[in-house]
C-alpha cells in the first residue's frame, strides 16, 4: 500500500507522522528537497523520527532521512506462508 506524503504544514496542522510505519519494512520515494529533480526508492525499516528526520535502517546501519525528502511511504507485504 502506498500513501502519498505531503510534508508543508499549514499553521493549525501538525506534521506527518511516522509511527504507523515504525519496525515495518517499507521502501521511502525521496527526492531532492529543492528541486525534486533527483528521485530514488530506499527499501528500509523506519526505527523512529524526529521533528525534522526519519530514522531508518538499511540492512546493518542506521540512516537519518529529512522528512522534507520524502515523497511518499510504501509497506513491503510480508512474504506469504506455505501451508
Amino acid at each position: 500500500m502506498s500513501h502519498l506524503v505531503q510534508n508543508r504544514t499549514a499553521p493549525d496542522r501538525l506534521p506527518v507522522a511516522y509511527s504507523y510505519w515504525y519496525d515495518t519494512p517499507v521502501v521511502l520515494r525521496v527526492a531532492t528537497p529543492r528541486t525534486q529533480r533527483l528521485q530514488t526508492e530506499l527499501h528500509c525499516t523506519i526505527t523512529g523520527e524526529s521533528d525534522a528526520a526519519v530514522h531508518i535502517r538499511i540492512g546493518q546501519r542506521d540512516r537519518n532521512v529529512c522528512k522534507t525528502m520524502i515523497l511518499a511511504v510504501e509497506e513491503i507485504p510480508a512474504p506469504r506462508r506455505l501451508q
